[in-house]
């Protein structure tokens, strides 16, 4: 069903803000064939989306309802809680804000003020490149604007990344997050003095994403992390080394690295040398192909390391925690099934100072009592009683400082109006009664969100 906003001329930007936002036309009642509300409600049904984004009931309350009230949502609907969506597709880069600032003038408004603070370039030639610095130039306030920088070279030489930072040095005072995307990052293709370049013009950066990028060497990235002296955030997604860690000995980061969170997926290079230099590192996620690195990495952040999250457990095999003496919190994601390793990686480990621990199980099929009953018990038959012993392990002494223990079974919104849903009520009982001592104890808590949680 293709859903229309109905917008009255009144509620559409004026002409004379058009120059602000390219490509923005009048839309009259009626015209708009797809709906920004409604790709919201498709896109969000596909992507890992976090409860605090706004108020958890509000917003399955409205994710739920959005395609039936599109035609006079927009004016039912108070301000505050668009402005809360667009905020929220614009964090997950859900939509393009040209497109969405199409729905009125108050979405206008809120697009234009997210569109100001991102910068993104991808698929530029050298004159463009300048002629979008020469622009960045003219009004100075548009530069202090700005707060997230994008580079997708989709796979062309990255000289442009050090013209950019030549020309903008100290210009970009409020700069915090930094993104290279697709690039293959070859020895010669930058001059020597790049890093003090990116040193001068992204000094205030505390966030670093690199996602599909080959570094020459070690020593490379190393010198990139040395030149962003606020760095506390790290996120690497398929990030290699063509020589490996070769020469890591070689890096030079003044005093110890200390990162308040990282991020690693498919990125092993990065875990090794993270754990050559002896990183500090407070907060980790990590996924299951990836889990064989983990070790290296807990041994030289034992001190640091409070928090641990294990995405796609079914591409792990197990690990042992215990060298995370400091640990406190950990959260292990993957489909129902992969409970087993979940507990298996639990039994395991000896974490003195564990509080809280949530394992989060994902369902692709429509959750009904009788089916996830079914998965409990194959769980059982095929490891041995595992919940036995997982009820024996985190209901005593093993985890003496533990608190709580929750178990999250999560499943895409398209099912979650269909009939028979497993409530969370039922999912508790189910699984209280194959954990008996942990529910007597107190710490047991049993959710099942609307929305999938990853």
């Amino acid at each position: 069903m293709n859903v229309a906003i109905a917008c009255s001329p009144e509620d559409v930007h004026s002409v004379a803000d058009r120059d602000e936002l390219e490509n923005v036309t009048t839309v009259e009642a009626g015209e708009y064939p797809l709906s920004a509300a409604r790709r919201f409600v498709e896109w969000s049904a596909e992507q890992n989306v976090r409860r605090s984004c706004w108020d958890a009931s509000v917003a399955e309350r409205t994710v739920s309802q959005l395609c039936d009230i599109c035609p006079v949502v927009s004016s039912r609907l108070p301000t505050e809680l668009w402005e809360r969506i667009i905020d929220f597709i614009t964090d997950y880069r859900l939509y393009d804000m040209r497109q969405l600032g199409q729905v009125g003038r108050g979405w206008y408004a809120r697009c234009r003020f997210h569109s100001h603070k991102v910068l993104e370039m991808g698929n530029m030639e050298k004159k463009q490149v300048y002629r979008l610095i020469k622009t960045l130039d003219e009004p100075p306030k548009r530069c202090r604007a700005i707060e997230t920088v994008l580079f997708d070279f989709e796979l062309k030489p990255i000289g442009h990344f050090g013209s950019f930072a030549v020309r903008m040095v100290q210009k970009l005072p409020r700069v915090e997050f930094l993104k290279l995307w697709h690039c293959k990052w070859e020895t010669g293709q930058l001059h020597t003095q790049v890093f003090l370049h990116v040193a001068l013009t992204f000094g205030s950066v505390i966030k670093l994403e690199l996602y599909d990028v080959m570094f020459p060497s070690a020593v490379v990235f190393g010198r990139l992390l040395r030149a962003l002296p606020r760095l506390s955030t790290l996120n690497c997604l398929v990030v290699d080394f063509k020589k490996g860690c070769r020469g890591v000995g070689a890096v030079r980061v003044p005093g110890t690295l200390r990162l308040d969170a990282a991020e690693l997926d498919g990125s092993g290079d990065v875990f090794d040398f993270l754990a050559s230099i002896k990183v500090h590192l407070r907060h980790l996620i990590c996924y299951g192909n990836d889990l064989e690195k983990v070790p290296e990495l807990l041994a030289v952040t034992a001190e640091s390391l409070l928090s641990l999250e294990v995405r796609q457990l079914h591409k792990a095999n197990s690990v042992n925690l215990t060298p995370a003496v400091n640990l406190r919190v950990l959260a292990i994601d993957g489909v129902l099934k992969d409970m087993a390793m979940a507990f298996w990686i639990l039994s395991r480990a000896s974490l003195p100072k564990l509080v809280e621990v949530t394992i989060k199980s994902s369902l692709t099929d429509r959750p009904t009592a009788v089916s996830i009953q079914d998965i409990l018990n194959s769980i059982d038959d095929d490891f041995d009683d595992s919940f036995a012993q997982m009820d024996h392990s985190l209901s005593g002494s093993q985890f003496p400082a533990l608190r709580k223990v929750t178990f999250l079974l999560c499943y895409g919104i398209q099912f979650s109006h269909a009939p028979n849903n497993i409530s969370e009520g039922s999912w508790r009982t189910l699984l209280s009664s194959k954990l008996p001592a942990l529910y007597a104890s107190g710490r047991f808590l049993a959710e099942v969100p609307t929305l999938r949680v990853w």
